[in-house]
């Protein structure tokens, strides 16, 4: 016998005799009258949301006063897997601006929002423009109600109205994914 040829012998050994009690436990249990039953698979899949970025800081700069300014683009990324009949929520609350001046209300900031890609059931979600106003959630992508994957760039601004002094503003905004 070669080295280690022992182990192997005795580990073939102990395996056939494994086989034989399985065998004949499962050969005494259909003698027993215990019911074969087929074999099956059940996989049960959770929703599940992902959202990026959680939350963008804004910096403004007000070169020439009463014009409009923009922030950089927001590139916000929504996975979604969702049960059916859920409707899929991507919002945003806006904290207030702070300016040259101090804070002024978060309704000084508008967005425009670009749908960029969809896949799946996010085919039929657009994004959203519009202002924000005191306290308030804002849907940035609406019209979404099956499990896919939005890209939804947005641009933020200050609204013209009224005229801003010139100087550098900043914000931040927070992003939410919910179904319901």
């Amino acid at each position: 016998m070669q080295p280690g040829g022992a182990v192997a012998f005795e580990s073939r050994r102990l395996f056939l005799w494994a086989a034989a009690l399985v065998s004949a436990a499962a050969g005494f249990a259909v003698a027993a009258g215990a019911q074969q039953t087929g074999s099956g698979l059940v996989v049960h899949i959770e929703p599940e949301a992902h959202l990026s970025p959680l939350s963008a800081t804004l910096s403004f700069t007000v070169a020439n006063p009463g014009g409009i300014v923009a922030s950089d683009p927001v590139a916000v990324n929504a996975w979604v897997r969702a049960l059916p009949g859920q409707q899929i929520l991507v919002t945003a609350l806006a904290s207030d601006i702070v300016g040259p001046f101090g804070r002024i209300g978060r309704s000084a900031l508008a967005w425009t929002g670009i749908m960029q890609t969809t896949t799946g059931g996010a085919a039929t979600a657009t994004c959203t423009s519009g202002s924000f106003e005191q306290d308030r959630l804002r849907q940035l992508i609406s019209n979404w109600n099956q499990s896919g994957i939005a890209r939804c760039t947005v641009v933020f601004s200050l609204t013209t109205q009224p005229s801003w002094p010139a100087g550098a503003y900043s914000g931040r905004v927070d992003f939410a994914l919910s179904t319901h």
